[in-house]
Order: structure tokens, then sequence, then C-alpha cells
């Protein structure tokens, strides 16, 4: 459990100085920011989003606040962006890029195809 914010899923454990646990964001934060500890008003803020980390136990890199333009998603692989810099899951991003036109909503599922290796 991070010392700072009490998250208890992230994609990377840090330490403090003072070899505290932290997680990724208070930990990069911490560096960042010459020691000092992340803003609980800002943690709090980030875990009323309907877009955070969930503790199921995914690898999928899901920044605090971060939606798909085109199809609302908040879990993906890769973050892409459109012409106008708005954000884009990979799925949305990679069919804009192929067809020139937005990805249809129809087209949305809610799993990840591994490749075969």
């Amino acid at each position: 459990q991070c010392s700072n914010c009490q998250a208890t899923s992230t994609p990377l454990w840090r330490r403090s100085a003072k070899d505290e646990l932290l997680c990724n964001a208070c930990g990069l934060y911490h560096r960042s920011d010459d020691g000092s500890s992340r803003n609980n008003e800002r943690v709090d803020k980030m875990s009323e989003s309907s877009c955070h980390p969930t503790t199921r136990g995914t690898t999928h890199y899901r920044p605090p606040n971060m939606q798909c333009s085109n199809c609302g998603t908040c879990t993906t692989p890769l973050w892409r962006r459109d012409t106008d810099g708005s954000s884009l899951c990979n799925a949305c991003g990679l069919y804009l890029k192929l067809h020139n036109e937005k990805r249809p909503l129809s087209m949305k599922t809610d799993h990840f195809k591994k490749r075969q290796r």
C-alpha cells in the first residue's frame, strides 16, 4: 500500500528517500518535486473519476481521467492522438490512421486479443 495515497494497485512500486513504499504516481511526483508529497486533494479528485486504475490485475495503462474521445473507453494498451490532439485509444487511433475516418462504435469490445508468438 502506498504510504502517501494508500493506493493498492500501480504499474510500478517505488521507494521514497526514507525507504517508504510509494505508488508510481506518488514516486514520480516525489522525485520531480524535490521530495514533497502529492497533495491529497489532488489524489481524491483522481480517484473520483470513472476512468481510474482498478485492482482487477490488468496490465493496461490507465492514466487518471484519460478517456478516448471517440468510443469513451478508459482502458487501452497504448494512447494515441488524432489530428486535433484529442486522446484516442489504440484501436480508434489505428482505425483512424488506416481508414481516415472515426472507428464505428459498433466495433468496440471490452477485451483485447493477444498476439500469437
